[in-house]
């Protein structure tokens, strides 16, 4: 129980330190740029693909960091679930943090949309954490990283693209919940080997 815990509770930590340490801050400083206002305005799709490949950079590159530094001995499935659940735990907290003063704005689908958003990308976040684990235990660590970094900014960049080319929400959540489902057969049938990894 102990493990699990401070599993959970460095999953935390990594979304902190690789967001709201790092990522956040870095963006908010280059978006006082007017170079970075005027990119923005002339190139938005290249805009918002960079800005959505920041966030795999960032949070598949700390949790690479964190499996390789802190985590070494970590092979099992269950080690990679329980980490990632604590990352998209953090990320939870935070987005009902800043969400929280407008929620007497919002409508009751809105709510809807936002919880089922949450619960996509709790998947989503567990699944990286397997794929990066995956990574290690074949020996593969950087070729894994790497699709992670591309997998997380393919899956952030249809934010932008819904509000450039104004899809519809159906569109959107039906991509991403067809991803979730491609994740979620991907933790089901990986082998990691480890304690508690079959049986999960």
């Amino acid at each position: 129980m102990k493990k699990f815990l401070k599993l959970f509770l460095l999953g935390m930590l990594c979304f902190a330190i690789s967001q709201l340490c790092l990522r956040l801050p870095i963006l908010k400083f280059l978006n006082n740029s007017l170079l970075i206002y005027n990119f923005q305005i002339l190139y938005p799709l290249l805009y918002g693909f960079i800005l959505s490949l920041s966030a795999g950079i960032f949070e598949e590159g700390c949790r690479f960091i964190f499996k390789d530094k802190f985590l070494k001995d970590s092979k099992s499935k269950l080690d990679a679930i329980i980490f990632g659940l604590g990352h998209g735990f953090i990320e939870v907290i935070y987005v009902f943090a800043i969400s929280f003063n407008s929620l007497n704005l919002i409508t009751n689908s809105e709510i809807f949309l936002g919880v089922y958003e949450r619960i996509l990308a709790m998947i989503f976040h567990v699944g990286m954490t397997v794929l990066i684990w995956t990574g290690f235990v074949r020996n593969k660590k950087y070729k894994y990283l790497i699709l992670a970094i591309m997998m997380h900014g393919i899956f952030d960049y249809l934010i932008p693209l819904k509000h450039i080319f104004d899809f519809n929400n159906f569109m959107l959540y039906g991509i991403w919940t067809a991803t979730c489902i491609f994740i979620l057969i991907f933790i089901v049938n990986i082998n990691l080997g480890g304690i508690n990894n079959e049986k999960f």
